[in-house]
């Protein structure tokens, strides 16, 4: 395959993009019902934001605060972060773009132990996520919340873009869901790959439906 860039940059997503799960949960889904019993708090939790009765922060700190409050070691997760995966072709398709010079960038809101445990090896330039703290025992002592997701994916590609000398057009994001949807609309282009969200497959600019992310390839390089 040739190597030749078509982009300079390429931005991921995480969450059903890089890694998958079999029902397609996300990790705070995952998670909460692992500490919690059930995950219909993401529900909930989301209208909240959406409608500007918590700002995102807040969501974070709820959702980590109650798995602290569970009693959640850093083990504990990495035990729940099990039933997600690697997608399959990622390590190579992300290698790929690495080799054809691609500036390449993971903007998510999942959290920071999913890339250390399922892709440790990663070939990314720059990673925003949300991050949580552990103490000497393992329990959680502190988190911080990515400024970057939601409306704030868009505000790290443009950051990203201005901080290299990226021309917008020079731009390429990679998502799956609503959350996606800022980050769509401000990249030169953008790839709705497995769409849970009819919105972000509006924005888009192709979307590809596929087992393997090696499939974007052909989309991405010339």
């Amino acid at each position: 395959m040739t190597g030749a860039r078509r982009f300079d940059l390429v931005c991921f997503d995480v969450d059903g993009t890089l890694i998958v799960h079999p029902e397609n949960k996300v990790v705070w889904q995952v998670l909460n019902r692992r500490f919690l019993g059930s995950h219909e708090v993401n529900d909930r939790r989301f209208r909240d934001y959406r409608d500007g009765r918590i700002a995102y922060a807040d969501w974070v700190a709820l959702d980590v605060g109650d798995w602290q409050a569970a009693g959640a070691t850093r083990s504990d997760i990495i035990a729940g972060l099990g039933e997600l995966s690697l997608m399959k072709g990622a390590r190579e398709a992300v290698s790929r773009l690495k080799d054809a010079g691609c500036r390449l960038a993971v903007v998510s809101g999942t959290i920071d132990l999913c890339l250390d445990l399922l892709f440790p090896d990663h070939p990314f330039d720059e990673v925003h996520t949300n991050r949580i703290a552990f103490d000497g025992e393992g329990r959680i002592s502190g988190w911080t919340a990515t400024p970057y997701d939601m409306e704030g994916k868009a505000v790290a590609l443009r950051e990203i873009c201005a901080r290299e000398g990226i021309p917008r057009n020079r731009c390429a994001f990679v998502g799956d869901h609503e959350n996606d949807i800022a980050a769509a609309r401000e990249a030169g282009y953008s790839i709705a790959f497995n769409p849970k969200s009819p919105k972000l497959e509006a924005a888009a600019s192709l979307t590809v439906r596929s087992g393997d992310l090696r499939d974007l390839l052909p989309h991405l390089t010339i």
